[in-house]
C-alpha cells in the first residue's frame, strides 16, 4: 500500500493512520530509521519487555492440541519424536 505525505517545515512527516494502526504505533512510540541507498525504513523500536508482553498472549495456546495427541510432558514428546 502506498500513501503520499509531505515533509513539513520542521522536517516532520505524518504517518498515515492505517500504517500507525498496522504497526501498533501510538503517541511516544520509539521508532528506528534505517537508510539503504535511497530507501528509508521506519521500524517500531521494541525492547525485550515489549516482546515478553506480546508472547504472554500465546503462552499455553498449543497445550490442548499437545495433550490431545497423547503427550503428557515435553520430555516425553521429545523422546517420542527422536525415537528413544
Amino acid at each position: 500500500m502506498k500513501i503520499a505525505s509531505k515533509v513539513g517545515e520542521r522536517g516532520q512527516v505524518v504517518i498515515p493512520k492505517a500504517f500507525r494502526d498496522n504497526l501498533g504505533l501510538d503517541k511516544n512510540t520509539a521508532v528506528e530509521f534505517e537508510m539503504k541507498g535511497t530507501t528509508l525504513t521506519l521500524t517500531p523500536k521494541r525492547d525485550r519487555h515489549d516482546f515478553d508482553l506480546a508472547m504472554k498472549r500465546y503462552r499455553g495456546s498449543l497445550r490442548e492440541q499437545f495433550l490431545a495427541e497423547g503427550n503428557t510432558t515435553v520430555a516425553e514428546y521429545i523422546k517420542e519424536i527422536r525415537g528413544r
